[in-house]
């Protein structure tokens, strides 16, 4: 099912970060330019997550509106843009019905999943995909990440048997890879092209390791602040030219993750980020709490490190 889907989903993926104002207000004006700047600059793939768009931090009428939101000034922009939407973090099964069946009517491409109740058997969650997907019939992305174990409480990878049988519901269009372990991901990749997988963690120094298992999608870091980077970097793979591999991976990519993010942790520092390169304020609303202002300033100084190394090589390459 959902071939035609699938086989647009190639190439790199971009968050949909939820910007917010001084009164800590969703800043809708602020993410339409931020869609905006990444379509512009070559991004095609957008995906709103758990996560990353602070769906824990926003009420269900929130998510529903910033879904919406999306949406339409994506496809707006263009009608052929994949965007991707998801559910709350934790609802029951007829709330996650409800997601798909708003993401559908709408306009996206696909509802993101993700499952946070505890896990006791593998079909307790497949028969909660199983029974949005009969109900919407609609293509479902589920967001793979570490269970917390319905017996004792202790994290727990999905188990392999659990993988090996998402393909028996028909309506799981694609994945989103989040263990951030080779073997589990390795083994997410075996599910190709059945179902389509989007490598999440790592960055692109990860996602190439992937490359000779069939990974060929991946969800962006560095990126965030200039879709073009991404883009070259697949243009990159499919060419085999490593030498434009390398430069992204060791000068871009690398002394973002090893310096700030590794301190800070990557979402305080996305944020942040972001509001280096002034395409949005790094606000969060508590419990999670953005950056200081003299923790902010080193985000800062590697933002424009970073910046000045890649616009000096794409002036070089024209």
């Amino acid at each position: 099912m959902f071939s035609e889907i699938k086989q647009k989903m190639s190439g790199p993926w971009y968050t949909i970060f939820t910007p917010f104002d001084k009164d800590e207000n969703i800043d809708f004006e602020a993410l339409e330019k931020y869609l905006t700047f990444l379509y512009q600059r070559g991004a095609r793939r957008f995906y709103a997550m758990a996560y990353n768009s602070r769906y824990s931090q926003l009420t269900h009428a929130e998510i529903l509106s910033l879904n919406e939101f999306c949406i339409k000034t994506l496809k707006k922009l263009d009608k052929d843009n994949i965007v991707i939407v998801g559910d709350p973090i934790h609802c029951s099964t007829k709330e996650s019905l409800e997601f798909t069946l708003h993401a559908k009517e709408h306009g996206a491409d696909l509802i993101s999943l993700i499952f946070r109740e505890k896990h006791f058997t593998d079909d307790q969650v497949l028969e909660h995909f199983d029974y949005i997907g009969q109900k919407s019939d609609f293509p479902l992305l589920v967001h793979e990440m570490p269970f917390l174990s319905g017996f004792d409480g202790v994290q727990m990878h999905w188990p392999v048997s659990l993988l090996e049988n998402l393909p028996k519901v028909p309506h799981i269009a694609a994945l989103k890879e989040d263990a951030k372990d080779f073997d589990i991901t390795c083994k997410a990749l075996s599910l190709e092209p059945n179902i389509k997988v989007i490598i999440a963690g790592g960055g692109k120094a990860a996602f190439r390791n992937y490359r000779p298992h069939g990974a060929d999608a991946w969800l962006n870091g560095i990126s965030i602040i200039d879709a073009k980077i991404a883009e070259v970097f697949w243009k990159a793979c499919i060419n085999g030219d490593v030498a434009t591999q390398d430069f992204i991976i060791n000068e871009l990519e690398q002394p973002f993750f090893s310096g700030v993010v590794k301190k800070y942790g990557w979402h305080r520092t996305n944020k942040a980020l972001l509001q280096a390169a002034i395409l949005m304020h790094r606000r969060d609303r508590m419990p999670l709490k953005h950056l200081s202002d003299t923790e902010f300033l080193e985000v800062q100084n590697i933002y424009n490190e970073i910046e000045y190394k890649w616009k000096t090589w794409e002036s070089k390459k024209g």
